[in-house]
């Protein structure tokens, strides 16, 4: 897919379904929805304290797909983790709203979206904090689970909804046993 021109696909319908879930779901529909099937994900972020939800994510991916983790400490290995999960390729990073060091609105966060945003790597995250920070779109309890995108990227983006049956099945992986392939590593 080109990344200079994605298109970011709203499915609409059925969004208040999710709003007791974990924020990271609906923007997980999104990514689902743009990029169906298997694919490759980045993550920056302390495993060790957000690893518990980095694993309950997997279910949300698309057999096959890989997810790599960037694990940091602190700040100082924040070039190291962006440096690093740009080797790997992935189509798109996620930002997790809870992790202690790669926020919204952290300074971490900052870096990560303006290393990817310099080489055109889509950066999703959950509140319009990391809209305001650079990231491509956000969707989550904090934008009333509303798909927003960055006004400085409409160049790249175009948003628009697509309502779906709330009994449609979506590209979640359902198949008992079948998950996402998770990598750590170590930037630190």
């Amino acid at each position: 897919m080109n990344r200079s021109c994605i298109t970011l696909t709203l499915m609409a319908a059925g969004l208040t379904a999710f709003a007791q879930a974990p924020s990271t779901e609906q923007i997980l529909q999104v990514a689902r929805a743009t990029w169906p099937g298997s694919h490759s994900v980045g993550i920056v972020c302390n495993y060790a304290r957000s690893g518990e939800t980095i694993r309950a994510m997997l279910d949300g991916f698309a057999p096959g797909s890989t997810v790599t983790v960037l694990d940091v400490r602190s700040r100082a290995s924040i070039y190291n983790a962006c440096a690093s999960l740009t080797e790997y390729s992935p189509q798109f990073v996620l930002l997790l709203p809870d992790d202690p060091i790669v926020h919204d609105g952290s300074w971490e966060a900052r870096q990560v979206i303006f290393h990817m945003n310099h080489r055109k790597i889509p950066t999703l995250a959950t509140t319009p904090t990391a809209l305001a920070q650079g990231a491509w779109a956000v969707m989550g309890p904090a934008t009333g689970n509303q798909l927003q995108v960055n006004p400085a990227l409409q160049g790249y983006i175009e948003a628009y909804g697509t309502p779906i049956s709330p009994n449609r099945p979506s590209a979640k992986n359902t198949e008992a046993g079948t998950r996402a392939n998770l990598s750590v590593v170590a930037a630190f």
